[in-house]
């Protein structure tokens, strides 16, 4: 099967795409953090810390390869070399290409680079319990449901449940070689 996107590193030059996409409503909406404007100066702050390292935390351009067009992110936060784990997290800000399942293969990536490459024992995620195309996406790629922090999320002036999910190496190994 042709590979349909490729993770890469970010550069200053994909700051105007990121900036529009981390100012978007429903990004921010769906997206567990914070829910406050970012400005170009915040954008490139962010930016300073993301292109001269990648630890604890990593961030992958997600591109198209066929038009090497930079559609979205993918993160492994707070990598901790020590528990072998790590938090993801992806969104795709181009609206154009949501609902084509370059989040799945996205996903894919950023799950065999954790395992394969880091050698990670476990990737965990939150999501929104309203979120439920991401959820049936996490599902659909191997990751289980671990439990709900019960109104743990204040967004749009009330409390919200996040639910955690997760994949092992062993879950990775047996369920998701497909990829």
């Amino acid at each position: 099967m042709k590979k349909r996107v490729k993770l890469r590193a970010l550069t200053i030059g994909d700051i105007e795409k990121t900036l529009v996409w981390h100012n978007s409503e429903d990004i921010q909406d769906l997206y567990i953090g914070h829910p406050f404007p970012i400005n170009r100066e915040m954008e490139e702050l962010w930016y300073s810390k993301i292109l001269t390292s990648n630890y604890p935390t990593t961030v992958f351009g997600i591109e198209i390869c066929d038009s090497n067009l930079l559609i979205g992110l993918t993160f492994l936060k707070e990598i901790n070399n020590i528990h072998r784990s790590a938090e993801f997290a992806i969104y795709i800000g181009d609206i154009s290409n949501r609902g084509k399942g370059y989040s799945k293969d996205a996903t894919a990536e950023t799950i065999r680079f954790a395992f394969e490459k880091l050698g990670l024992n476990r990737v965990f995620l939150k999501v929104l319990s309203r979120n439920t195309v991401a959820i049936n996406l996490y599902k659909t790629v191997g990751f289980k449901e671990e439990g709900v922090l019960r109104e743990c999320i204040f967004k749009n002036n009330c409390f919200e449940d996040e639910i955690v999910m997760s994949m092992l190496r062993s879950d990775y190994n047996v369920e998701t070689r497909g990829f």
